[in-house]
């Protein structure tokens, strides 16, 4: 927390490009800046704490529009990442190195660094930068888009919109000001506060554990506020964001010098009755169902009840086929007992896609048997349960988001297998390497009722 303070407080100084010091706590300088005006407690809390000071001892210029290089260091160093010193004749251009070297650029963005940023630009840039994503699936709240980006951060409080005859318009064309981004800079400070993160001076007490894994050193980059460990072994992603298309059906596509595509969609019993013909039709290449899941509370396996119907349909179709369990495993015995359950149901089926291991938390207040177990033992689990997959021939896999592959998963213990991304953005920000990315999970195919998840598997091309 010491540490990300002090990051803002060198970052607006640097950010802003003033001159003059700070004023102690009291009263704003600023004549522009009135007491009534929407923006002033957020920069008065900021010019209180020392982050911001105006372009003269009387002017803050409320109105003053953020360039591109502004922009990228402030979203960066409260992000938590170091200060970057220039690559090249620009100030910021070592902000902008890391930030494309990292993939945070929107796909598309062809701005200069003094060039002026847009509000949906900068949205687009704080979600890539933290990591956010969705926390429901809500309408949009405002008129003017339904861009995911806008959509994530009103999700976390950190962009609001602007109330006209009773509607809410983001305007995501406009610039935005110096006013505006004082306001997101205290929600995003907010927001990285809120997810308290461990105080390196007062670390918690950890009982010990002969199989804890030495205190981790080296790179490391920051995810919703937490330090993240780079693991060196663990193959970092060289997708180019410019190259994700959409095509005439509506779906992603990548097409490089290393890589080409298949198009697939994930399925269970949620999905109900399935025109897999229509579905190849529309262009699907592969499909990822369900085959069953481990009861939260009861610890009971269960077969998804359209898992015979969808494996037939689909095959018969021409669509290639793996599956994924739903594990609720809390020890490496379940995990592959988990396995051992899948492959005696695919003994009838020719799949040619991975077995993949999906576990995924459950909220504390429905006592959930998995409540409280460790990230070690999760990965545990997920170590077990490929291993015994590959040990009967079969292609295995690990499915998860963001959060739980930076955050609780240990991922040198997962280099050796094929990971499954889920995150619904433009582009994938994850750091490492990924061989199949689910991207949507509102996407419409035809023979399909409702919503389905969307996916798409990176075949190397050498």
């Amino acid at each position: 927390m010491k540490q990300r303070l002090l990051s803002l407080l060198l970052l607006a100084a640097l950010t802003f490009s003033l001159a003059v010091p700070a004023s102690a706590a009291g009263a704003l300088p600023f004549t522009d800046v009135k007491s009534d005006a929407w923006y002033y407690s957020y920069v008065k809390d900021l010019h209180d704490k020392g982050i911001v000071n105006g372009t003269t001892p009387t002017t803050f210029s409320p109105q003053g529009k953020v360039k591109l290089g502004e922009a990228l260091k402030l979203i960066l160093m409260a992000a938590g990442y170091k200060e970057q010193a220039p690559t090249a004749s620009h100030w910021a251009s070592g902000y902008y190195q890391l930030a494309q070297s990292k993939g945070f650029l929107p796909s598309g963005m062809s701005l200069g660094l003094n060039d002026t940023i847009s509000r949906l630009q900068i949205a687009e840039l704080i979600v890539n930068i933290l990591g956010l994503e969705r926390t429901n699936q809500s309408p949009s709240p405002f008129a003017d888009t339904s861009d995911l980006s806008a959509l994530i951060l009103s999700d976390h409080g950190i962009f609001q919109g602007t109330q006209v005859d009773g509607k809410s318009f983001f305007y995501p064309q406009n610039s935005i000001t110096r006013a505006e981004i004082s306001a997101v800079i205290c929600r995003v400070y907010d927001y990285q506060a809120s997810q308290k993160p461990e105080d390196p001076d007062n670390p918690p007490d950890i009982p010990e554990d002969p199989d804890e894994p030495d205190t981790p050193s080296g790179d490391y980059f920051y995810f919703n506020g937490k330090k993240v460990y780079v693991v060196e072994e663990m193959p970092k992603r060289s997708y180019d964001s410019s190259l994700f298309q959409v095509n005439e059906n509506g779906f992603l596509t990548y097409d490089s010098d290393e890589y080409s595509c298949k198009i697939g969609i994930d399925v269970s019993r949620y999905q109900g009755s399935i025109d897999w013909a229509q579905v190849k039709q529309a262009g699907v290449d592969f499909a990822m169902l369900r085959l069953g899941y481990r009861g939260y509370s009861t610890g009971a396996i269960v077969k998804d009840n359209y898992f015979d119907k969808n494996i037939r349909e689909a095959l018969a179709n021409g669509i290639e086929v793996g599956v994924y369990f739903f594990s609720q495993a809390i020890n490496e015995k379940e995990a592959e007992e988990e396995a051992q359950f899948c492959m005696d149901i695919l003994s009838a089926y020719p799949i040619t896609y991975p077995i993949v291991f999906d576990w995924e938390p459950y909220s504390s207040s429905l006592n959930p048997r998995t409540d409280g177990l460790s990230d070690r033992m999760l990965t545990k689990c997920a170590v077990a349960f490929c291993k015994a997959v590959e040990a009967r021939g079969y292609e295995s896999m690990v499915y998860s988001n963001l959060t739980y592959f930076y955050l609780h998963f240990d991922l040198s213990k997962l280099v050796d297998f094929p990971l499954w991304l889920a995150q619904y953005n433009k582009t994938p920000t994850f750091y490492y390497h990924f061989d199949m990315w689910q991207y949507s999970s509102t996407g419409k195919v035809p023979g399909i009722n409702g919503n389905v998840d969307l996916n798409i598997q990176f075949i190397p091309k050498k």
